[in-house]
């Protein structure tokens, strides 16, 4: 009697493990994300009429394929705590952060584009991608907290303290980075060009954030807390 209660007790409990999430597995179809929006945005670019629309600041081609990044992950964890979130999270809150995130980016950018060649263009790249990366590294990762997918005690904040400061200087050099080998914005527009340029800024940088919301997932949150 006391070995079956005792393999019923390890079944509840290898239950409970699989409903809770998990670092490695999230991390493992994050990535799995990562890389499904990066096919599919070398398919919407190269398949693009006008190069120039993908540039668009608030709906464009690396915008509205958003949601193929949590996807996977989605699928893989509907029998796990606070799926519904999730949900709201990598359909909703996340595709907004990425808009906005862009449009201030390319504000940024508008406002200090020179008229005349520039021997600081690179350091104007810099700060545009340092802007984008930071507002989307913050709205990522602090709208976890208020969806209940992450705790706000002071781990977590030093974790989210952590992850904005990663994401900002990936933003940075994945623009900066791009441009200097791309030249993507130099006419006469090339799809490829644009398609090698925005892989730089995205695929680093959402395999960081994939990172940082495995860390911060596992911790949950207390129930009322």
């Amino acid at each position: 009697m006391r070995r079956g209660l005792n393999r019923t007790d390890k079944l509840a409990a290898r239950q409970t493990r699989r409903r809770n999430v998990r670092f490695r597995h999230a991390l493992v179809w994050l990535l799995i994300g990562a890389v499904l929006y990066a096919i599919a945005l070398a398919i919407a670019v190269l398949l693009y009429p006008d190069p120039k629309d993908v540039l668009a600041p608030v709906i464009g081609t690396s915008l509205y394929l958003t949601p193929l990044f949590g996807l996977p992950y989605l699928f893989a964890s509907i029998r796990q705590r606070g799926w519904a979130q999730r949900l709201v999270y990598f359909g909703a809150a996340l595709p907004v952060a990425h808009v906005a995130a862009n449009y201030l980016a390319w504000r940024h950018a508008m406002l200090s584009f020179p008229l005349e060649p520039d021997p600081q263009a690179y350091l104007r790249d810099l700060g545009t991608g340092a802007v984008g990366g930071l507002a989307g590294g913050t709205l990522a990762l602090m709208l976890l907290v208020p969806l209940r997918l992450a705790p706000l005690g002071a781990g977590s904040r030093a974790i989210i303290l952590l992850g904005i400061a990663a994401l900002t200087l990936l933003g940075a050099m994945g623009m900066a980075q791009g441009l200097l080998l791309t030249n993507a914005l130099e006419y006469p527009l090339r799809s490829a060009r644009f398609l090698f340029w925005l892989e730089c800024v995205h695929l680093p940088w959402q395999a960081c954030l994939a990172f940082f919301l495995a860390w911060l997932m596992r911790l949950g949150r207390r129930p009322g807390a």
